[in-house]
């Protein structure tokens, strides 16, 4: 399991002193307010440490700024950046819960047999997408109750109920 997770993205500047809006992944933002320093992994792939100077919520939106981004201009060029935090500073889980990362690499199980491999994920309308790949390629599987059964981060499975998903 990766010691990082994404928890928020960046979006753009608001104001004239270097705030960002901010759009928590969970939907919660507790843990954000309680940040002190974040990774970002930038546009272009890069990371970058930076110290948080102020996390708050302005209305309805939730804005962040980070020392040594005083200005519009230098807040920019955060724009479209994906905050990486550590397990021990994202939300809590409720039980039976699970960070979408611990879904990455988790084998794909079908009728008892191996049926493939969960690469990424993906959101949809209705529902989280896996992205599993099988011997025919990548196929998308729904993350919904009806197409998923047991799910064991521990063992490393996941079992997808309607094979002719992974067909």
């Amino acid at each position: 399991m990766d010691s990082l997770l994404s928890a928020a993205t960046v979006g753009s500047t608001h104001g004239l002193k270097g705030y960002l809006k901010v759009y928590s992944l969970s939907g919660e933002y507790d843990h954000l307010c309680a940040l002190d320093e974040c990774i970002l992994r930038l546009k272009d792939g890069g990371e970058r440490t930076v110290r948080v100077e102020e996390a708050r919520f302005s209305g309805s939106l939730f804005l962040m700024k980070f020392v040594s981004y005083d200005t519009p201009e230098k807040a920019r060029s955060l724009t479209g950046s994906t905050i990486l935090i550590r397990r021990d500073q994202a939300s809590p889980l409720e039980e039976g819960e699970l960070y979408v990362a611990d879904l990455y690499g988790l084998e794909v199980i079908s009728e008892g047999r191996r049926a493939g491999v969960v690469e990424s994920t993906s959101e949809g309308a209705q529902a989280l997408y896996l992205h599993v790949r099988t011997e025919n390629g990548i196929r998308l599987v729904p993350y919904l109750p009806v197409y998923i059964g047991k799910v064991d981060a521990e063992n490393g499975t996941i079992e997808v109920l309607m094979p002719e998903l992974l067909a």
